[in-house]
């Protein structure tokens, strides 16, 4: 298929950089997702439900949880795939990947509506087997790969270690399958979860409320059904000896020069935005400027070529031109809100380890080289959370402020 452009702007805080001193400069890379195409059949869905039924989800949880399955099941038809996994020690694959024709999709219902609670959280065993059904059937592409993994639970039973599951999220969406995540109530491992959803290509979801589990699942296959931007991936070149530090969590990965950062799917004019940080070094001979290459590449529609490039060039200038430099403040105030989430996120991490005094020591480090840039009443939410910090949160404030930062680092709204 012919290459068609999508909406990508790459921009520099400034392109000055210093002559004898390594430099830090902000990239700031916005993407828009096309629209979709009038009368335009969706790409086909290849999904695999995976359902925490341990004995903590007994009652409302549960019930929530089968009125969410159904309705995704709803959505789908004869092009559609899906699979049906629940877990709680053992895992039980209730229905292998079928194509949800009227038959299959009955049979699928009467086995959600039979699921019942049992015992610990075999979180990682049920998850694989749920993306070993979508890997079977990926079809050379053709189809949208998702699992969709409930838990209201820590992972106790299997794979436990939060590095080793967000490995295997990282390897299966590197062949096809991505992964999000849906939290429930104040007993799950939000970390994980969130590191799961980044390196897996999906979304992650805090469902403060049982209630809300149907409305979320409908949220998520909104946007699965609406995608027209497929494996959206950022490609770097950077000049020889600047290393690059890639802000938000986004899976991503250095190979020599060539910096490849992985978005995953975009549904219709959907936006994100990356940030980098870049250190520039020092002047070499004969050369007074470096140059930045960034382009991005995905499969749209009709299994067409979107791609979009830029090239950017820093200019070396004397100390006294470098610090008069005037910085795009529009970037600016979109990567200190990027930056201080990002802070949040480790300091959330410091507290619930019982490293209070350091967590909020640390978000405040993060809030006065952010100052200039935040408005007031962000920084008051954050001065606020900094101090509650040394006092202990609750599970409820934890994941709530966790929520959020991730929201606001994904430019996925709040």
């Amino acid at each position: 298929m012919t290459a068609k452009p999508f909406d990508m702007t790459a921009r520099l805080d400034t392109d000055l950089i210093l002559i004898a001193t390594p430099t830090q400069r902000v990239l700031h890379i916005h993407l828009r997702a096309p629209q979709a195409q009038a009368r335009q059949q969706r790409t086909p869905l290849n999904l695999a439900l995976v359902i925490d039924r341990s004995g903590s989800m007994s009652g409302e949880k549960l019930a929530y949880v089968r009125q969410a399955a159904l309705h995704v099941l709803d959505l789908l038809d004869e092009r559609d795939r899906a699979a049906l996994v629940a877990y709680d020690d053992q895992v039980s694959l209730l229905c292998p990947s079928v194509e949800t024709s009227p038959a299959s999709k009955s049979l699928l219902r009467n086995m959600v509506q039979e699921i019942r609670s049992g015992g610990m959280t075999n979180l990682s065993g049920g998850w694989l087997e749920g993306c070993q059904q979508i890997a079977a059937q990926l079809n050379g592409g053709q189809n949208v790969a998702r699992c969709l993994l409930l838990t209201d639970g820590l992972a106790n039973v299997g794979i436990t270690h939060d590095e080793e599951l967000q490995f295997h999220a990282r390897q299966l969406h590197q062949r096809g399958v991505a992964t999000s995540t849906f939290g429930v109530g104040q007993g799950f491992n939000e970390h994980l979860l969130e590191g799961m959803a980044n390196q897996g290509g999906g979304q992650f979801y805090f469902i403060e409320h049982p209630r809300d589990i149907p409305q979320i699942f409908a949220r998520e296959m909104g946007e699965l059904t609406a995608i027209t931007a497929r494996g959206l991936e950022i490609t770097i070149s950077l000049p020889e000896q600047t290393s690059a530090d890639v802000l938000g969590g986004w899976q991503h990965d250095q190979q020599a020069a060539r910096l490849t950062i992985r978005l995953g799917d975009l549904p219709a004019t959907a936006e994100r935005d990356v940030f980098v940080r870049l250190l520039t070094p020092p002047q070499a001979a004969g050369s007074d400027r470096l140059t930045l290459g960034v382009a991005a590449a995905a499969q749209g529609e009709d299994q067409a070529s979107l791609t979009a490039a830029q090239t950017l060039e820093l200019r070396y200038a004397p100390d006294e031109a470098v610090r008069a430099a005037t910085l795009d403040e529009t970037v600016m105030k979109a990567y200190a809100r990027v930056e201080v989430a990002d802070r949040a996120t480790q300091a959330l991490r410091l507290e619930r380890m019982g490293r209070r005094d350091e967590a909020s020591a640390s978000l405040d480090v993060a809030l006065q080289m952010a100052a200039p840039f935040f408005e007031e009443k962000d920084l008051e939410e954050y001065r606020s959370l900094s101090e509650k910090m040394k006092g202990g949160l609750d599970e409820a404030e934890r994941k709530l402020n966790h929520y959020s930062n991730y929201r606001r680092k994904q430019s996925r709204g709040e």
